[in-house]
């Protein structure tokens, strides 16, 4: 193996001499085969999250660290809980068949949601021994292990045996892609632990603090099998998995504790690993004496593997740097042109444009703005890079035989075509037919006139959504949400209607007054017809005070039949009231709506007139100047 690897070092040296500027291209590579081990489980040695691997990385020493947290009720007593676990711990392989680990864990458990605010701030510590040994040409490897918790107390306890617990275990593995192109290996744990945690159970320990500390009254036999996938893209490894744990507690009543742990662990660089999974709890005992399992618990960890042999990258390293030395060798005199696409403004790359050269096909910019021409002749050239919404760039370059030409155009973007404005034209009208002197103004505009004796008007507007307001003397002040496409006239009349004699609303410090209640028809949201002048005279008030600039419409319930379903029609009559205000032509933006169904009443729910006092809607200012 050490001939083989010296050769393809010395192979990717003299390449390189070779291709001089030509980079090196990386692709993506199904295959496992010949995947180094790299990467350590939680608790300890080589493997995948809380399933070990039977195959050992010979003189290899791993380090890394975990995070892990779950936020969720009901896993003990009461409240909310809130767990984070850290890990760090280290793995030595002194030789081939025999490897050394020593993890240190810290848990906080947290009930910020209960009474009692319960808090645990947990360290404990796992020794650990694992021997194995391979068959069928390093495709098969078995072996069996002896850990060792050493639990919270053990540091000050005494004796310092107290609560120790030792378990004994067998591992399997077997890597699919040494025996067929399939890159999956499998990983099957099997151990029985001798829990002494409950040597500092007193007897009223809860499960809260039993899932702080850990503690399992019962002997367990704990089953794990992993599946994991082994891929490479480029020279970076990806490796998805899934694992299964069963920790059958002996002698206990109720469901075992079991798990599923989907993940994956990617290799960025050589002997650095980064995992990210999930653990599910799929089966949570309850039973007393049992440690619960959490709902689900999101993982982190980040780890560095010394001595790690990444030979899968440097061989496709070595594929394509022989590939580019044939290339070069047959095409001696030609080059290359490469570069970037960016926009002016923002130096962001852009994607997509059209690169032309004369005599040659065009071709377009990649995802990251890159692009490159192989086999071009050397000399004078010219560049034409388009793409839509920008001005066409021409640029220049001189390219030498054999060599590379750096090309990186600059696009400029294309000013915004506006889209053609619409027109609106009308008269203002009263009741009696006849034409009105108003003021007529588009709001989101800034614009505002004075129509004529003939009571006409017409405005350019930018086309979509606009508002409008007329006001007039002796009239209520009247609105209209108008909707425009580009070009289009519209015509638009308003009939403004007298200020009444009654006044039925008074605007309030904190809400608008109204002295008739908004009516609907029994157990709906359809506003009634004899509601119409009420909503009329609150829309030309909202309309005359710009000071307004929110107003939340309120409904309301007496607590006759259901709480949930009086929620909802409360809020339906709230929205509805809304509605009919919007198309009064007060803006959106200065009106909301919302229900209380029977929360706020201000009769007595017990008397018909009491709940007809509840019975109604509400304006109240939310901002005004």
């Amino acid at each position: 193996m050490r001939r083989v690897n010296g050769w393809c070092f010395g192979l990717v040296l003299l390449s390189f001499g070779a291709v001089a500027a030509e980079p090196v291209e990386v692709v993506a590579r199904g295959s496992g085969a010949g995947e180094p081990e790299v990467g350590r489980s939680h608790l300890g040695g080589a493997g995948l999250a809380r399933v070990r691997s039977a195959f050992m990385a010979p003189r290899a020493l791993s380090v890394s660290a975990t995070a892990g947290f779950f936020r969720a009720p009901g896993v003990s007593a009461g409240g909310l809980d809130e767990y984070r676990t850290t890990l760090v711990g280290t793995s030595f392989t002194p030789l081939s068949w025999l490897e050394v680990s020593m993890t240190l864990r810290s848990t906080i458990l947290d009930q910020p949601a209960s009474a009692l605010r319960t808090y645990y701030l947990v360290n404990d510590a796992f020794l650990r021994f694992k021997a194995s040994y391979t068959l069928l040409d390093g495709a098969l490897a078995a072996g069996g292990e002896l850990y060792l918790r050493l639990p919270p107390p053990v540091f000050r306890a005494n004796p310092i045996t107290l609560g120790l617990s030792p378990g004994l275990g067998g591992v399997v593995s077997y890597d699919a892609s040494k025996k067929s192109p399939v890159p999956v290996v499998l990983h099957l744990n099997t151990s029985f632990f001798f829990d002494n945690s409950a040597d500092f159970d007193d007897g009223t320990t809860g499960q809260t603090r039993r899932l702080a500390l850990d503690i399992t009254t019962f002997n367990q036999w704990r089953t794990g099998l992993g599946v994991e996938a082994r891929w490479r893209l480029g020279a970076i490894g990806v490796r998805p998995f899934v694992e299964y744990t069963a920790d059958v507690a002996l002698g206990a009543p109720g469901p075992v504790p079991m798990r599923v742990i989907p993940g994956v662990r990617v290799l960025p660089w050589r002997g650095l690993f980064v995992d990210g999974l999930v653990e599910i709890g799929v089966s949570r005992p309850t039973a007393r004496g049992v440690a619960p399992v959490s709902p689900w618990q999101v993982m982190l960890s980040l780890g560095y593997q010394t001595g790690v042999d990444d030979a899968p990258a440097r061989l496709e390293v070595v594929e394509r740097v022989v590939e580019k030395e044939r290339l070069v060798q047959a095409k001696s005199t030609r080059g290359t042109v490469k570069g970037i696409v960016i926009d002016a403004a923002t130096k962001q790359p852009i994607a997509d444009a059209i690169i032309s050269m004369k005599g040659r096909s065009r071709l377009l910019s990649e995802a990251d703005g890159t692009f490159q021409l192989l086999d071009v002749e050397p000399g004078p050239l010219v560049l034409t890079v388009t793409r839509q919404g920008y001005a066409t760039r021409e640029v220049a370059g001189t390219l030498a035989a054999a060599g590379t030409v750096e090309l990186n155009p600059a696009l400029s973007q294309l000013p915004p075509e506006p889209p053609a404005p619409m027109t609106i034209r009308g008269t203002v009208f009263s009741e009696d037919d006849k034409p009105v002197v108003a003021t007529i103004a588009a709001p989101n505009a800034s614009l505002s006139k004075k129509t004529g004796a003939t009571g006409d008007y017409e405005f350019t507007l930018a086309s979509g959504e606009q508002s409008l307001e007329v006001a007039a003397t002796g009239f209520m002040t009247q609105g209209k949400r108008v909707v425009g496409r580009p070009g289009e006239a519209l015509v638009i009349d308003f009939v403004l209607k007298p200020v009444p004699k009654q006044a039925l609303v008074v605007l309030r410090k904190e809400k608008i007054e109204i002295k008739k209640q908004v009516h609907f028809a029994t157990a709906s949201d359809v506003i009634l017809p004899d509601s119409s002048p009420l909503l009329d005279q609150i829309a030309s008030l909202i309309l005359e005070n710009d000071r307004l600039k929110r107003i939340r419409v309120e409904g309301h319930t007496d607590d006759q039949g259901d709480d949930a379903y009086n929620l909802n029609l409360s809020d339906r009559r709230a929205k509805s009231v809304m509605r009919a205000l919007l198309e009064r032509g007060v803006q959106s933006e200065r009106i909301g709506a919302v229900g209380f169904g029977e929360t706020k009443p201000i009769g007595d729910n017990k008397k018909p007139a009491g709940r007809a006092q509840n019975r109604r809607v509400e304006f109240m200012i939310e901002a005004q100047e």
